[in-house]
């Protein structure tokens, strides 16, 4: 397919933007004036538009014909030009509820406006060369009522009051950029602010939510030091806003200097959960990395997507453990990042980090686990394998020699190589970004050593030609700790320990398969606690990919957990939970579900036991978290102390007398409504429509999906559609029930009835529809497989953006059918 690109014959140089909403119509006028650069005589010029409506284009006062087709617009002149002209375009547009571009949210009875352009919607706010590459400096004007705060990313130049109780508001110029991070919003904000290094910090929201914006504030501070300090590149803007929107799609936006947040990864204050609040850190930390990684510097083309999203990934663990390191976020990146990333790239239906895009809609499907969380596994590896200091210096490099430029992978490992030293690193890193998938490396105990070989690994048997070049460091049973570059299929490590641990420190990203004895050794070794819990859970979380692709069966996978690793920390102890939980979702009414039905209980119960109902004084964060996730699976177990103490809990809530932990409030709901009724499902739909602290909402609304009775579950997803649920939290149910085995007879055919108002409904530009292909996951029959093929075989049932998360859903269900095969 061909790449659907404006090509390089006219450069934008500057937009000079001026937009006038109206809040009564939710129409917009708008004027834009592209000073532009034409390399070669031409009377056509191209140019991005959608949904816009095109009243008149002149070319140096060379009045053009424009033709609309697709998302183009054409303009026609009757001569040629060349050289430096000024394109003026009127047009009209309207503020949608879709969550993209230039759109309208709500809150209480009022409006705002505010935009949302990537990947390629700034073509639906004006007229424009819509593409990372075509960078250019915006003069950006907004007119509106003397009532309403105007924002953009750069500070106010001028308010001037103007006839019919209006007021322009002009601002600064802004740096070159990309299209993509141009912002406009307008509505009755609220602000707190403070100055870092004289740049103005300030968190804006709607006004009734002021009061949860001073953490956030606090971190903002925090992050955009250690960035400044980490890159040796001073943020070049005077100020940086960040922006809790009511509707919003994404978690975040890097807009340069006026960054846009979904309120939850936002707002919060010190009596918020530990979760959210590390949530907050996270995202907030992740979107100021992008002021240097993604705005400063920019990818050349969507397919190096990763390039800002993996180092933002990457960078705000960094920057969060230098701020919290109480909080152990290196131990947390594990679970979040690495593990994920295995997880979702040991598909056959995979995509390389650096992958072909060729359609908006194509673009819109890689904001995924690959180009995030793969992106961030491989730096890591990266970073470990050159060491920090020099990893650190390349990325100054980087950073200086393409400020206010594009670049490309290969920029990237030219500037760390280049710090290396050693000319070997891009050979090296380039497998990694191009193929798909990742190594597994088998290793067994010989006479003669460890004789290890990689191939490709997947949950199917089918081979793979790939192969890597492999950092590998690894520990022995005599605790010595050595490193290894594997650059052929196959080689032996000349040790003759009694065991050798593979992926020492879990840097690396790839799987470790050993041999029976050697496992044995380790489980032994891990048992009497010789091997830290960083690696105990990487050995784990292989053995439960191992008994998905069936080289083991579950009652092996069960029989490890139960003989060596009872007695987990963090991150093995959440690893084992959620695998455990898995597999009893996959197995419900099959054989093997008893067996692992008594693990999961005797190894909750032991955490329960050691981790007690109350948060204790200095416990880590990662203990709080654990707590909801082990109360939450003995109640759907059907625990009966667990079940009768979250009643009396949950009780204690509805009478308000007692104040409850908010870090158990979002599992108390969840197992009201496991063993609720109508009644239960009426009082928290009641108290979802009152809320307004969106951690709160948030769980009132996820737990909806959580009861037993198939009407209540009905109910719930048709809720989910309705006005009362707001968009951006519209896919909130639908995931609980994907996830509630009560749910399976009803959300296929719920999904499958509603797709038309769902295409209609989620814009690709939002990302969702995909998600709601992916909560299919959970089908394991030959039967319901042949109907989801009939489904989205018809054209009228697909969409670019849904076209890989189709392919991986099928695979995943072929992968569940041959599970249950093979465990019965």
């Amino acid at each position: 397919m061909r790449r659907e690109s404006l090509g390089k014959t006219v450069l934008p140089i500057n937009y000079n933007l001026t937009i006038e909403p109206d809040f009564q119509t939710f129409t917009f006028k708008g004027k834009v004036l592209i000073k532009a650069k034409i390399a070669k005589p031409s009377r056509l010029i191209r140019l991005n538009v959608k949904e816009l409506q095109v009243l008149s284009a002149v070319v140096n006062k060379l009045p053009a014909k424009t033709a609309i087709q697709g998302e183009m617009v054409t303009l026609t002149l009757p001569k040629s030009v060349k050289g430096t002209v000024l394109i003026t375009i009127e047009y009209l547009g309207k503020h949608n509820e879709g969550m993209y571009g230039f759109y309208r949210s709500k809150h209480q009875e009022q409006y705002i406006l505010t935009t949302q352009f990537e990947a390629a919607n700034a073509r639906a706010a004006f007229p424009c060369f819509d593409e990372p590459r075509l960078k250019a400096t915006f003069d950006v004007t907004l007119i509106i009522s003397p009532n309403r705060m105007a924002l953009s990313n750069m500070p106010i130049k001028q308010q001037k009051a103007l006839p019919g109780k209006r007021k322009q508001v002009i601002f600064h110029t802004s740096p070159v950029m990309s299209t993509y991070l141009l912002y406009l919003g307008v509505g009755n904000f609220k602000l707190i602010s403070t100055k870092y290094n004289q740049i103005d910090l300030r968190i804006i929201t709607v006004p009734e939510k002021i009061k949860y914006t001073a953490l956030a504030l606090q971190y903002t501070k925090t992050f955009l030091k250690f960035f400044e300090e980490y890159f040796q590149v001073p943020y070049p803007l005077p100020k940086l806003d960040l922006i809790a929107i009511p509707d919003f799609a994404a978690g975040a936006m890097e807009n340069w200097g006026a960054i846009t947040f979904r309120e939850i990864a936002l707002l919060g204050d010190e009596t918020t959960s530990v979760m959210v609040k590390q949530n907050i850190a996270i995202t907030v930390a992740h979107e100021l990395a992008h002021q240097w990684f993604g705005n400063l510097v920019t990818m050349d083309w969507w397919e190096d997507l990763w390039l800002n999203e993996s180092f933002a990934t990457f960078m705000s663990y960094k920057a969060v453990h230098a701020a919290f390191p109480e909080w152990d976020l290196p131990l947390q990146y594990f679970e979040d990042t690495i593990a994920d990333a295995l997880s979702a790239d040991e598909l056959e239906s995979t995509h390389p980090i650096n992958v072909t895009v060729n359609t908006p809609g194509e673009i819109d499907e890689i904001f995924d686990k690959i180009s995030y969380d793969k992106g961030g596994s491989i730096l890591h590896m990266l970073e470990d394998h050159v060491g920090e200091e020099i990893f650190r210096k390349g990325l100054h490099l980087y950073l200086k020699k393409h400020a206010y430029k594009n670049a490309t992978k290969e920029d990237l490992w030219k500037s760390i190589q280049q710090a290396y030293g050693k000319n070997t690193l891009i050979e090296l890193m380039h497998r990694w970004i191009v193929q798909p998938g990742y190594p597994l490396i088998e290793i067994r105990k010989t006479t003669q050593g460890f004789p290890i070989e990689q191939r490709r690994f997947t949950l199917r048997t089918k081979k793979f030609p790939e192969q890597w070049s492999i950092p590998i460091r690894y520990a022995t049973s005599s605790g010595i700790v050595k490193s290894v570059l594997l650059t052929s299929s196959n080689t032996i490590l000349p040790d003759y320990s009694d065991w050798i641990k593979l992926n020492y420190g879990q840097h690396g990203f790839y799987r470790v398969k050993y041999d029976p004895y050697t496992l044995t050794r380790l489980g032994t070794a891990i048992r009497q606690k010789m091997i830290p819990t960083l690696d105990v859970a990487g050995i784990e979380d292989d053995l439960f990919s191992f008994t998905i692709a069936g080289h083991l069966s579950v009652e092996e996978y069960v029989h490890f957990i139960e003989r060596y690793c009872l007695n987990a920390a963090y991150p093995l102890d959440a690893s084992i939970s959620g695998h455990l939980n898995a597999l009893l979702r996959l197995f419900y009414g099959h054989r093997v579900y008893p067996t692992v039905q008594k693990t999961s209980l005797f190894f909750h119960v032991k955490v329960l036991q050691r981790l007690g109902w109350e948060r204790k004084p200095d416990e880590k964060n990662t203990a709080t978290m654990l707590r909801s996730m082990t109360l939450a699976s003995l109640g759907l177990l059907g625990h009966p102390e667990t079940l009768q103490q979250a009643q009396q809990r949950f009780e204690q809530i509805r009478r308000g007398h007692t104040p409850i932990d908010p870090n158990l409030r979002g599992v108390l709901y969840l197992l009201a409504a496991w063993q609720g009724q109508d009644q239960t499902f009426a009082y928290l739909l009641q108290r979802y429509q009152r809320e307004q602290v969106p951690e709160e909402s948030r769980k009132l609304l996820r737990a909806l999906g959580m009861f037993q009775q198939k009407l209540l579950l009905q109910k719930a997803l048709d809720l989910s559609q309705s006005s009362t649920v707001r968009l951006q939290d519209s896919l909130s149910i639908p995931l609980t029930v994907s996830g509630n085995h009560h749910g399976d007879s009803i959300l296929w055919s719920w999904t499958r009835k509603n797709w038309s108002l769902f295409l209609k409904k989620y814009s690709p530009g939002t990302h969702m529809l995909s998600h709601l292909v992916h909560n299919l996951a959970f089908i394991s029959t030959p039967e319901l497989k042949q109907q989801v093929q009939e489904f989205f075989r018809k054209k009228e049932n697909n969409r670019d953006d849904i076209k890989m998360a189709y392919k991986q859903l099928l695979e995943r269900i072929d992968i569940n059918i041959s599970l249950m095969e093979r465990n019965k």
